[in-house]
């Protein structure tokens, strides 16, 4: 009986040798069975369970050997890969292959939260971008325990707390037995890996390994992945700053040299043309200042809407530069005043604009300079001017050189005009060269008070210019005049005639002196005498009356005279009880005696007084 047996052990050991399945084992089996007594069917039944545990552990020892092939076959094709996208979706297609199961997919932490990337196998794309808490679902498990988790039935497990959107997705994926293993890289917990199947389903130790494992090489590789990727940003960074700064080197240096350039221009004093100049062959293209839209260079005619629209807009205020059609704008302002606009005009290089922002400054430095040249020898000559006219020269050759330092010719007949203003604009100096004098008159300032000398043998002419003119000044025009003593005079006159116009409430007229009236005599010397001898006759006892008294009996005589004699008008006037009006009379009355009152004395007293009263205001003495 023992050759039945010795035979049969052969016989396993020549199926196992050849690897064959445990069908030709179990075909064996039952041969021997067959051909064996009772008494050896038993140890028939041994020799073959023991093959076939033999079988089970040598098919078992072939599938690790070809995962762990699997396995390292994949963790090279992991370290090929540079792109991190691609990394992620490799690692769950062969997470899904390698398991055999029906998806697989895997996210990455982001601070406090688990962010689903990439899915292999899934039915929708519901998945992809699910974030989800770490302290929740199984991903917080697996996160916050560093270790693999699994469940045979997801939807159904009570060991986690559920999330609506997460179980939403897994009932749309028909998610049922689910692992889940950690991406760790050193200490930290970088992602997860997820294998599932879509019918309820127990994980083996071997799975629950090899899935850790592919995930070991996994987390690796995507860490080393994404420090490449971090390094080739911050290469790419750094190679984009060293760029900007090589650009910015060569645009400083081009700067400089503008600067330079501009520079000595302005030091040469060549002007703000010949600095416009310079940008149009710096910019090779061409290049203007306007301060005055409506009237623009030949060459701009054809951009005046857009020159128009762009210098209107840097006069609004808020912006420096403006762009439209083909013309280049930038504001030329100096404390805090406009002077113009400096353009370009033509397909602007990125350096035009940087150019104009650096020519402004120079343009309005040389606008500056020769604006202050311009006031020296404007001060300079009113200077001349106005000391021809206060301090005459008492000898005639020095009185034609003064004549002639202040742009005067010795041999011409003047007529001196006097002006002050009666509006918020007090440059009336600048208004006088605006209007159309004859050629060789000279304006100048003395104080508050603007002064024009106008070739004229009349001063009707010169009368008639300035009221077509309608300034807002009240003008004092003296007759004509030629030689330093007779224009000093004449400055005299002039200034004396519209200090009466400004007494007299006569505001923005224009008057000569012989147009004052009665009021002429008060530009006499002799007749203000004679006015003060006329006054402390006629009412020298009212005023040392008044003097004596304190009362207002001057004041009361005029107000009298001015409302026509009617009392209660007077009174009102004067503020006081009527009664206090009739005791003031009476005592006109006695110091005037009664003739006062005739109509011809009356008128001759108001005359008297309204004269008297003007010159006090001009600051002549009448007693």
């Amino acid at each position: 009986m023992e050759t039945p047996v010795s035979t049969a052990d052969r016989g396993w050991m020549e199926l196992l040798l050849d690897d064959a399945p445990i069908d030709e084992l179990d075909a064996l089996r039952r041969t021997l069975v067959e051909e064996s007594g009772a008494s050896d069917r038993a140890a028939v039944e041994r020799a073959a369970n023991a093959a076939l545990r033999l079988r089970a552990q040598l098919d078992q020892r072939q599938q690790r050997s070809r995962e762990l092939a699997a396995l390292n076959d994949i963790a090279v094709r992991l370290t090929t890969v540079r792109d991190d996208r691609v990394l992620l979706q490799e690692v769950v297609d062969q997470a899904r292959q390698l398991l055999g199961v029906d998806l697989a997919y895997m996210g990455s932490v982001y601070d406090e939260e688990f962010v689903i990337e990439v899915t292999s196998g899934a039915l929708t794309p519901n998945l992809v971008g699910i974030r989800l808490s770490l302290d929740e679902g199984l991903v917080g498990l697996i996160v916050r325990r560093s270790a693999p988790e699994w469940t045979p039935d997801y939807q159904s497990e009570p060991a986690f707390r559920h999330i609506t959107g997460a179980d939403s997705a897994a009932r749309s994926e028909n998610m049922r037995g689910l692992l889940g293993v950690p991406l760790r890289v050193a200490d930290r917990v970088i992602g997860a890996l997820f294998a599932c199947k879509r019918q309820e389903r127990a994980f083996t130790e071997s799975e629950i390994a090899l899935l850790s494992a592919l995930a070991a090489h996994a987390a690796i590789a995507i860490e080393n992945v994404r420090s490449l990727e971090r390094e080739r940003d911050t290469v790419a960074r750094l190679e984009s700053a060293n760029t900007e700064l090589s650009q910015r080197t060569i645009e400083l240096e081009q700067i400089l040299q503008w600067d330079r350039t501009l520079t000595q221009v302005v030091l040469l004093g060549a002007g703000v043309q010949r600095l416009v100049q310079e940008v149009a062959q710096l910019s090779r293209q061409p290049a203007y200042f306007v301060q005055d839209e409506s009237a623009l260079p030949v060459d701009l005619i054809p951009h005046a809407d857009d020159v128009s629209a762009a210098v209107g807009e840097l006069r609004a205020g808020g912006k420096d530069h403006v762009e439209r059609g083909e013309v280049i704008a930038q504001r030329v302002a100096a404390a805090g005043e406009m002077l113009g606009a400096l353009l370009s005009v033509g397909a602007g290089q990125p350096t035009t604009r940087l150019l104009l922002e650096r020519a402004a400054p120079a343009i309005a430095l040389s606008l500056a300079e020769e604006r202050a040249a311009g006031e020296a020898t404007r001060r300079a000559r009113d200077a001349f001017l106005v000391d021809l006219l206060t301090h005459p020269a008492a000898t005639a050759q020095d009185e034609r050189r003064q004549l002639r330092l202040a742009g005067l010719n010795p041999d011409t007949t003047y007529c001196i005009a006097v002006a002050i203003t009666t509006g918020q604009n007090t440059s009336v100096r600048t208004a006088l060269g605006t209007l159309p004098f004859p050629s060789g008159t000279v304006a100048a300032e003395h104080g508050s008070r603007a002064l024009a000398v106008v070739p004229a043998k009349d001063s009707a002419s010169v009368r008639a210019v300035f009221t077509a003119g309608r300034l807002d000044a009240t003008i004092g025009i003296a007759e004509p005049a030629r030689g330093a003593k007779a224009l000093a005079d004449a400055y005299v006159e002039a200034q004396q005639t519209v200090d009466v116009l400004d007494t007299l409430g006569r505001a923005g007229e224009v008057s000569s002196a012989r147009g004052l009236g009665i009021y002429r005599i008060l530009l006499s010397h002799l007749a203000r005498e004679h006015l003060d001898e006329l006054t402390e006759a006629q009412l020298g006892p009212l005023m040392t009356e008044q003097a004596k008294r304190g009362v207002p009996l001057l004041e009361t005589l005029s107000a009298y005279l001015a409302h026509g004699r009617h009392h209660a008008a007077t009174a009102s006037s004067l503020g006081v009880h009527v009664n206090t009006l009739y005791q003031r009379l009476d005592a006109i009355d006695r110091l005037l005696g009664p003739d006062w009152r005739n109509p011809d004395k009356a008128l001759d007293l108001q005359v008297l007084m309204r004269l008297r009263r003007t010159a006090e205001l001009l600051g002549t003495r009448t007693r």
